[in-house]
């Protein structure tokens, strides 16, 4: 549990690669598509390689998006032989271990018709990033969407997620 956590710090510093900022980044969108999903994201973001990033065993990493303040980043853990039940429970587990380790009140959201958990660090890190996270089930997988900013908004991760598809 501990080195999920850990690697899903490292994403999100991951998905801080190169980009312009703008202020109105929704201005135009692109979309992401590969790996199993389609989204869309901010025009003046791009797309960050994730093959560098090392992940737990039974996870993967799906997609890295980004600028020089915010990033987006999600993946997926398998869980082969496990019914949606177990993996709910699952979730919720890591939903209350982030919780313990200093994330405030889970919000529920909606990603691709299922309810999803989502926290946010109540307090920045060493590089003044706020990070949060999202958990969520669907078809016996479970799915993990990290977003860093440099606020605690999350409208620009629940936008991303609003147009997130499996395929």
């Amino acid at each position: 549990m501990k080195k999920l956590i850990y690697i899903l710090a490292i994403l999100s510093l991951v998905v801080m690669a190169s980009g312009c900022t703008s202020s109105d980044q929704w201005a135009s969108n692109k979309t992401y598509s590969g790996n199993g999903i389609t989204f869309q994201y901010p025009g003046t973001w791009s797309v960050n390689e994730t093959e560098a990033v090392s992940t737990p065993s039974g996870s993967s990493a799906i997609a890295a998006v980004g600028n020089d303040d915010e990033g987006f980043a999600i993946g997926s853990i398998a869980a082969t032989g496990l019914d949606t039940e177990t993996v709910q429970q699952a979730m919720n587990q890591m939903v209350e271990e982030y919780q313990s380790q200093g994330y405030g009140t889970a919000k529920t959201i909606t990603v691709e018709g299922v309810d999803a958990s989502m926290v946010t660090s109540e307090d920045a890190d060493s590089s003044g990033l706020y990070t949060t996270v999202a958990f969520w089930v669907k078809d016996d997988k479970m799915y993990y969407a990290v977003y860093a900013s440099k606020t605690t908004g999350t409208e620009t991760m629940e936008k991303i997620l609003s147009t997130l598809k499996t395929t």
